[in-house]
């Protein structure tokens, strides 16, 4: 995959009713933070989707297999989600890690059944900078400690529990939008982006309008550097 680099414009902020913002308690999925835009103000999750979460997907939903593809490659000794006794279940002690090894079209399905959708990929780019225009989801300048990035050299391994990181959350209040895992978005079209790098990737990976463009390719690709959340 290659990266691309994506120009948002940034706009005057705007507000949301507060019967709008109490249906949103209501959804599947945990907490969502507004992202006001003017008339294009939209919500996006707090937090990566965790496994927990993905396990309840699948417990409503079942592992169905789209283009050949299943929602989550079960068979990769990465994923964070087994199957025992007929129910899905996370791996212990990684309930709170972001779902990895999840497929576009079950990223897509999961923020269905959530009441929600996958963020387009401009949608993930204003959220990720704040509706500010800053390079990094916390400013201008990266700064170690505040990401999940670099392979182990932060104390994790592979993927943090989300919110490991608070001091790289934006003004908005998203955390993780840089490293931990790469997030899938919507491209429109044929054509699908990644964004926000993971926890194998250097800092230039995280900038907020630095996206993966996957060239079609997105119906089958996924990895335990690949999770998402979701926007309404």
């Amino acid at each position: 995959m290659r990266l691309v680099f994506f120009g948002v414009l940034f706009f005057g902020m705007a507000s949301v009713s507060a019967q709008e913002e109490a249906g949103v308690d209501s959804l599947k999925g945990g907490e969502m933070v507004l992202v006001a835009w003017g008339d294009s103000s939209f919500y996006m999750d707090k937090y990566e989707v965790t496994n927990e979460y993905f396990a309840a997907f699948l417990n409503a939903r079942g592992n169905k297999k789209v283009e050949g593809v299943y929602y989550i490659e079960m068979g990769s000794r990465y994923a964070l989600v087994k199957e025992v006794e007929g129910q899905f279940v996370a791996v212990e002690d990684f309930e709170r890690h972001p779902a990895v090894e999840i497929s576009w079209r079950g990223a897509a399905s999961y923020c269905e059944w959530a009441g929600k959708r996958l963020p387009m990929h401009w949608e993930w780019c204003y959220a990720c900078a704040g509706g500010k225009g800053r390079l990094y989801p916390w400013g201008d300048a990266y700064e170690l400690g505040r990401a999940n990035v670099y392979g182990d050299k932060d104390g994790f391994v592979r993927t943090a529990p989300v919110g490991s990181f608070p001091s790289g959350a934006n003004p908005l209040g998203l955390m993780d939008m840089a490293g931990n895992v790469w997030e899938w978005t919507q491209g429109g079209g044929k054509v699908e982006y990644l964004g926000g790098g993971s926890w194998i990737t250097g800092h230039k990976q995280t900038q907020c309008s630095k996206l993966a463009d996957l060239g079609g390719r997105h119906s089958y690709i996924r990895g335990n550097t690949l999770g998402f959340r979701c926007a309404r």
